[in-house]
C-alpha cells in the first residue's frame, strides 16, 4: 500500500478545502450584512448555509489528516473510514441546516411580508452563484482525483450553496417585479434542497461504512486483470470494498495442485501488481490459493 500516495493526497484535500473556508467566511459575511440589512429572508437563509460550510469544511479537514494514517497496531487496516465519518457528519449538517431554514420559512409565510432591495438580493446571490459553482467544480475534481468521499461530499455543500443561491436570485427577481412572497419561497425551497442534498449525501457514506461493495466497474477490471492469467484455473468469492481512499480486497484463485508454494506465492504478488496497476486505488489484498483437487480446469470466475 502506497502511504506516501495517501499523504500527498491528504495535503491536496487539506489544500483546496482551506480555500473553500477563505471563500466561505467572505461570503457568509456579505449575504448575512446585506440580507439583514434589505430584510431578504432568502439571503439571510442563505448566509447561514454558506456558514455552515466551515463546520464542514473543518470536518473534512480532520477526516482527511485522520483517514491518511498508515495502519498502527490499533487500526492494522488503516483509518481510511474516519474519513468516511467526516462525510457523515457533513450530511448531518446539511440535513439540520436544510430543516431549520425550511421550518424558519414555513412560519413567516402567514407573516406580512416585506419586499426586500431585489437589486442587491440578485447582486449578492450572483457573485455567491459564480464563487460556489467554481469551488464545486474544482473540489470535485480534488474529490475524483484522491477518491475521497469526505471530500465529493463537501463539494455537493458547495454545489448546493449554488442552487440556493439560483433560488435566491429567483427571490430577488420576484421582489423587484412586486411578488412580496416570492422571497420567502425561495428560503423555502433553498432549505429543502440543502436537506434533500444532505439526505443524499449521508446515505452514499452509510452504505460505505456497512461494507457495502466498491461498485461493479471496479470488480469488472480486477475481472479482467485475472482473466490474463494462464495459471490460473478458476476464482471464486472476489469480494472488494472501501475503506475512505482504500480497497480492501480478497479472492480465492485454483492453481495447479502440482505447483510449488513458491510458484503460487509468484503468482499472487503478480496478481497484486498487475491489479494495483489497473486502479488508482491502495489496495489492501488477501488471496488465498485453492489447489485443483478435481483435476480440471474449472471456468474462470465460477463461484
Amino acid at each position: 500500500m502506497n502511504t506516501a500516495k495517501l499523504e500527498i493526497e491528504a495535503s491536496r484535500i487539506a489544500r483546496i478545502t482551506r480555500v473553500g473556508m477563505v471563500v466561505n467566511v467572505c461570503l457568509a459575511g456579505l449575504k448575512l450584512a446585506v440580507g439583514y440589512t434589505v430584510g431578504s429572508l432568502g439571503l439571510i437563509a442563505d448566509g447561514f448555509h454558506s456558514l455552515s460550510d466551515l463546520g464542514t469544511d473543518l470536518a473534512v479537514l480532520i477526516g482527511a489528516a485522520v483517514g491518511g494514517r498508515p495502519p498502527d497496531r490499533d487500526h492494522p487496516y488503516g483509518h481510511g473510514k474516519f474519513e468516511t465519518f467526516a462525510a457523515v457528519a457533513v450530511a448531518a449538517v446539511l440535513m439540520v441546516v436544510g430543516g431549520g431554514i425550511a421550518w424558519y420559512a414555513v412560519s413567516g409565510l402567514g407573516q406580512p411580508v416585506h419586499a426586500p432591495n431585489g437589486w442587491w438580493v440578485v447582486l449578492v446571490a450572483g457573485i455567491s452563484l459564480v464563487a460556489k459553482e467554481w469551488l464545486y467544480r474544482a473540489t470535485s475534481l480534488v474529490a475524483e482525483r484522491c477518491r475521497s468521499t469526505a471530500l465529493r461530499a463537501n463539494a455537493w455543500h458547495h454545489r448546493s450553496d449554488a442552487l440556493s443561491s439560483i433560488v435566491v436570485l429567483f427571490g430577488g427577481g420576484a421582489a423587484l417585479l412586486g411578488w412580496e412572497s416570492g422571497d420567502v419561497m425561495a428560503g423555502l425551497l433553498v432549505g429543502l434542497m440543502v436537506l434533500a442534498v444532505g439526505g443524499k449525501i449521508g446515505f452514499e457514506a452509510l452504505v460505505e461504512l456497512s461494507e457495502g461493495s466498491a461498485g461493479g466497474e471496479v470488480e469488472n477490471r480486477i475481472n479482467q486483470v485475472i482473466s490474463g492469467f494462464d495459471e490460473i484455473i478458476g476464482w471464486h468469492r472476489l469480494r472488494i470494498r472501501r475503506i475512505g481512499r482504500e480497497l480492501m480486497m480478497d479472492i480465492h484463485i485454483v492453481l495447479d495442485r502440482n505447483l510449488t508454494i513458491s510458484e503460487g506465492h509468484e503468482i499472487a504478488d503478480r496478481i497484486e501488481q498487475a491489479v494495483q496497476e489497473v486502479l488508482d486505488w491502495p489496495v489492501h489484498f488477501t488471496i488465498h490459493i485453492d489447489p485443483d483437487t478435481e483435476g480440471i480446469r474449472r471456468a474462470r470466475g465460477d463461484s
